[in-house]
């Protein structure tokens, strides 16, 4: 029937990168890197577990401080409301991967609330972000369940929106726009699909002009955006064939999604919150999020929204550059840490210096911040080359100011000037044939001096008392 409405709401799980658990210290990382840089492997089954995350009697939780302030920032970022006063709560259910038999979780007092994010125009709303940990895994094989324990306290953010999403498409565009959010522009989770980081549960109904609906159908934990697009294409239709047999009050199920059939299949009606038995979670005090620096937090998400390649290619930056810094949100915090003490004719040599990774460190102190960018206008103007700002720059993030960098550099001991007679000395024959016309050579003799030096010396210092030296002889 073409007057049917769909109506979608999604609740989505994002796995926090933090180094430790939500709330002990064991490792976060259960993934083995390889050589290629890929986590490709999972670290052998239960090796990353304590007494904490296992729910061993006498354990007791410690929150992770860098995961609640990564959930503020993440309200932030969704123009969320951050609560005064928050808590964590015990969410009772029983299951072979949850080994306390509860999950420490977030009722009726989550970080933050409302917020909303915009999609070709249309405004999505959220209801809540709200902060747990994650169960363990099953793993199933030769007609065998078996139990992995090393995601068991993992940080879990759950986004949950209201049902405000009118398509499928319109699901898979919201969720690929959140996954950058968190992965790119707040940098609070590597968002990896295939690795479970980022998972998705779909609540779809459907209903009339007069206000009839369908049941309301919960597909669980999906996690490929075109898979989510499938299984909600498919129950779109489902529940509009079946649009006689709605039934006359709300009712709920939970279906999954075979991927490989390419269908859904029922799997159990779903509870009520009053099924989870919900309290106070007693060994953790709730917490007031005023102790938390929130303008800090909301610096370092700016409008990452709203930012557009054209507002930095505007300031002088190449595209390119422009394209790298607002896919890496550290890079682009440090860039706009550092252009606020730079010259403006100079932010195309601030982009390549921090794009290119010339610094290689991430700093947000105001004084650091304030020297490296007078040795990048320094740069900028040709007052130092490359090879010199690297090293005033590895002296500067050591805490020394610009001045203090150049005078250690002055007073290092260096004679480039006896460095150069050596060399010329050595070669020679090389002297003979740079004046007999062999220009080219200058850069053999600059570079010999370079590698006597260590690097140290400044190429056009070398160049300039090498041509008068060689031009005399």
């Amino acid at each position: 029937m073409e007057n049917l409405k769909t109506v979608i709401g999604l609740e989505i799980h994002v796995q926090l990168k933090t180094k430790s658990k939500m709330f002990c210290r064991c490792d976060n990382q259960s993934f083995v890197e390889t050589t290629d840089g890929k986590q490709a492997e999972s670290k052998a089954p239960n090796t990353v577990v304590c007494p904490i995350c296992l729910g061993i009697p006498g354990s007791l939780p410690v929150a992770n401080e860098q995961a609640i302030l990564w959930t503020l920032k993440t309200g932030l970022a969704l123009n969320c409301e951050i609560a005064e006063i928050s808590k964590f709560d015990r969410k009772h259910y029983f299951y072979p991967d949850l080994p306390k038999g509860y999950q420490i979780s977030q009722y009726d007092e989550p970080f933050c609330l409302g917020g909303h994010l915009e999609i070709e125009g249309h405004k999505i709303r959220f209801n809540r972000i709200h902060l747990e940990e994650d169960a363990g895994k099953l793993i199933h094989q030769n007609g065998n369940s078996l139990v992995d324990l090393n995601r068991a306290g993992t940080p879990l953010m759950e986004i949950v929106t209201e049902p405000d999403i009118n398509s499928p498409l319109e699901a898979g565009a919201f969720l690929r726009r959140l996954q950058k959010i968190v992965r790119d522009e707040t940098a609070v989770s590597m968002a990896d699909m295939e690795k479970g980081h980022f998972r998705c549960d779909a609540n779809i109904s459907v209903s009339d002009d007069d206000g009839k609906m369908s049941e309301i159908v919960e597909l669980k934990n999906i996690n490929s955006f075109r898979f989510i697009e499938k299984a909600l294409l498919i129950e779109e239709d489902r529940l509009k064939s079946k649009y006689p047999d709605w039934p006359e009050e709300k009712s709920k199920v939970t279906r999954g999604y075979d991927s490989k059939k390419d269908e859904t299949y029922i799997q159990r009606t779903k509870e009520e919150a009053s099924d989870y038995r919900y309290f106070p979670e007693p060994d953790l005090p709730p917490f007031e999020t005023a102790k938390f620096d929130l303008d800090k937090l909301k610096s370092g998400v700016y409008q990452f929204k709203d930012l557009k390649v054209g507002e930095l290619t505007q300031l002088g930056i190449p595209e390119s550059d422009a394209q790298i810094l607002l896919k890496n949100s550290q890079k682009l915090d440090f860039f706009n840490g550092l252009k606020k003490h730079l010259k403006p004719e100079n932010l195309e040599t601030l982009s390549k210096v921090v794009v290119h990774n010339y610094l290689g460190f991430y700093s947000e102190d105001e004084d650091i911040l304030k020297e490296l960018a007078i040795a990048i206008d320094n740069l900028s103007e040709n007052k130092i080359s490359k090879q010199i700002f690297s090293l005033l720059s590895d002296q500067i993030k050591d805490g020394k100011s610009f001045n203090e960098a150049v005078l250690e550099y002055q007073n290092d001991g260096l004679d480039v000037e006896n460095i150069i007679d050596k060399i010329l000395a050595e070669n020679s024959g090389e002297v003979t044939r740079y004046k007999a016309g062999a220009k080219q050579l200058m850069g053999y003799f600059v570079g010999q001096v370079m590698k006597k030096s260590g690097g140290k010396a400044d190429p056009r210092k070398i160049s300039s008392i090498l041509a008068e030296k060689l031009d005399n002889q």
